[in-house]
C-alpha cells in the first residue's frame, strides 16, 4: 500500500542522512481544521484533498470500517470538509467503502467532472495489480457508487477529466504490467477503455519513462503532461531516472508521445520525479524530483520551449534537510505566480522527518526564492501529502501523521 511504501521511504531517508537544525517560520497562519483518529471516520488521509465550487473539501482516508459481506477490515472512506457560518470545519463522511469492496481502499486524490460527480482510483492491498476507477454521483440521499473500471497494472495514481468527461491516467497493464497511458469514455453501453501509450517494449525496456506517481494535468491546448518516477536514463540499482512527458491528440482519437527531459541528464540535474508537472498561462512546466540536483534532496524545475525545443532550467535544489528536502505531490499556482508544495524535511518526528510546505516566489532578476511556510512538528500534523489553493489563496492540505490522535490532519494556511 502507498502509506506503508511512503512509511519505508522516509525510514530510509532519516537513516541515510544527517539531520541539520530545524528553520523557524514567520508569517503564515496555520491551523489544523480537522484531527483523525481511528474508526467509522476514517483516518489517516491517504492523498491531498480537492475543492469543490463551494469550497467544501474532500479526500481519501484509510480506515473507516468493515462488514462481513465485502470488507473484513477497515476499507477507507471518502471524506468531506465543510466549513460552517461560525467559520468551524466539520467532517463527515460521504462514503465508507466496506459497502461496495472487498478489501480495496482508496488510494487517490479526488476529481470533479462538470456534473459535480467524484473520481477516484482505488487498490488491492493483497494484490498489487489490481487497480479500480470509480465513480461518486451526488443524490437527494448521498453519494452513489459505480465502479467504472477494474485495471491491472501498476499504481494508477488517480485520473483527470476533459471537457467531454473522458478520463485519462496511467490505466492499463501495458507490457509486462509496467503500464499505460489510457483513457476511459462514457457511453450508453458503459465506460469504454483505449490505450493510448504504452511505456515499455516487450523486452521490458523503458528509455521513455514508466510508473507516473501522480495525476497528470492539461495545458490550454488541450495537451497532456506527465512526470515518470522511472524509466528514461538508466542507472545501475535502480529502474531508470524519470522523465517529464507530453502527449499531444493527433485529431484521430490517438495521441503521440513526446519525452520533455530525461532526468539525471547532467551531473546536478534532478532524478525520479514523485510528483506531477504542472503548466503556466504561457506553456511552460514546472515540477519536482525527489531525489538527484546538487546536493542529492531534490530539485524544483522549469521546462520552456526555446527555438523549438524543451529546456530544463533548475529553480531550486534541496540543500539541507533542515529547510526540506525530496519533494513529492503536485505544485500549485496562484493568482501572483507563486509556486507551492511540500517536502520532507524539517523537524524530526520519531523516526521520519515532520515535513514542510514551501513557496517559491519569482524575481524581478529571473531567480526564484525559496521560503518555508510551515514546518511540521507533530502536534499540528506530519508528513504532508500535497496542497491545494482557493481563490483566495487559502492552501489547504492533508498530512497523514501525527496531530491529537497520530493519524493525521487536515490543515489551513491563510496569506
Amino acid at each position: 500500500m502507498r502509506l506503508q511504501r511512503r512509511a519505508l521511504t522516509l525510514l530510509l531517508i532519516l537513516t541515510a542522512s544527517t539531520v541539520l537544525s530545524p528553520v523557524a517560520w514567520a508569517g503564515d497562519k496555520y491551523k489544523v481544521l480537522y484531527n483523525f483518529r481511528a474508526g467509522s471516520k476514517g483516518g489517516p488521509p491517504i492523498a491531498a484533498p480537492t475543492l469543490d465550487p463551494n469550497g467544501d473539501l474532500y479526500g481519501p482516508a484509510a480506515g473507516g470500517t468493515g462488514n462481513s459481506v465485502y470488507c473484513s477490515g477497515p476499507c477507507g472512506v471518502v471524506f468531506k470538509m465543510t466549513r460552517g457560518a461560525d467559520g468551524k470545519w466539520k467532517e463527515t463522511v460521504a462514503l465508507n467503502f466496506s459497502t461496495y469492496f472487498n478489501d480495496g481502499v482508496p488510494d487517490s486524490s479526488l476529481i470533479f467532472d462538470g456534473q459535480g460527480n467524484l473520481y477516484g482510483s482505488a487498490s488491492l492491498p493483497s494484490v498489487p495489480t489490481d487497480n479500480w476507477i470509480y465513480q461518486l454521483t451526488p443524490g437527494a440521499s448521498g453519494w452513489g457508487f459505480n465502479l467504472i473500471y477494474q485495471g491491472y497494472g501498476p499504481d494508477v495514481g488517480g485520473v483527470v477529466a476533459d471537457g467531454a468527461g473522458n478520463l485519462y491516467g496511467e490505466l492499463g497493464k501495458g507490457v509486462d504490467y509496467l503500464g499505460a497511458v489510457g483513457e476511459l469514455s462514457p457511453s450508453p453501453s458503459g465506460w469504454l477503455y483505449s490505450d493510448l501509450h504504452n511505456f515499455c517494449d516487450q523486452y521490458g525496456r523503458c528509455p521513455d519513462g514508466e510508473a507516473p506517481r501522480a495525476p497528470f494535468s492539461w495545458d490550454s491546448q488541450g495537451n497532456l503532461y506527465g512526470a515518470d518516477y522511472a524509466g528514461g536514463i538508466p542507472r545501475a540499482g535502480t529502474y531508470g531516472l524519470g522523465v517529464a512527458f507530453q502527449m499531444t491528440p493527433n485529431g484521430d482519437s490517438t495521441w503521440k508521445y513526446h519525452v520533455l527531459h530525461r532526468f539525471g541528464s547532467s551531473a546536478n540535474d534532478g532524478t525520479n520525479p514523485w510528483g506531477g508537472l504542472v503548466v503556466d498561462a504561457a506553456g511552460n512546466v514546472y515540477g519536482t524530483t525527489y531525489e538527484g540536483g546538487r546536493y542529492g534532496h531534490g530539485t524544483i524545475f522549469k521546462l520552456a520551449q526555446v527555438e523549438g525545443k524543451w529546456k530544463e532550467t533548475r529553480l531550486y535544489g534541496f540543500p539541507s534537510l533542515s529547510l526540506g528536502g525530496y519533494p513529492w505531490g503536485n505544485l500549485v499556482f496562484d493568482q501572483s505566480g507563486n509556486l507551492y508544495g511540500v517536502a520532507n524535511g524539517g523537524n524530526v518526528c520519531g523516526a521520519y522527518f515532520c515535513g514542510e510546505v514551501f513557496k517559491l516566489t519569482p524575481q524581478p532578476n529571473g531567480k526564484w526564492k525559496y521560503s518555508v511556510l510551515h514546518s511540521f512538528q507533530g502536534p499540528d500534523g506530519a508528513y504532508p501529502y500535497g496542497v491545494v489553493i482557493d481563490g483566495k489563496g487559502n492552501l489547504f492540505g492533508t498530512a497523514w501523521g501525527g496531530g491529537t490522535y497520530n493519524y493525521g490532519v487536515v490543515f489551513e494556511i491563510t496569506p
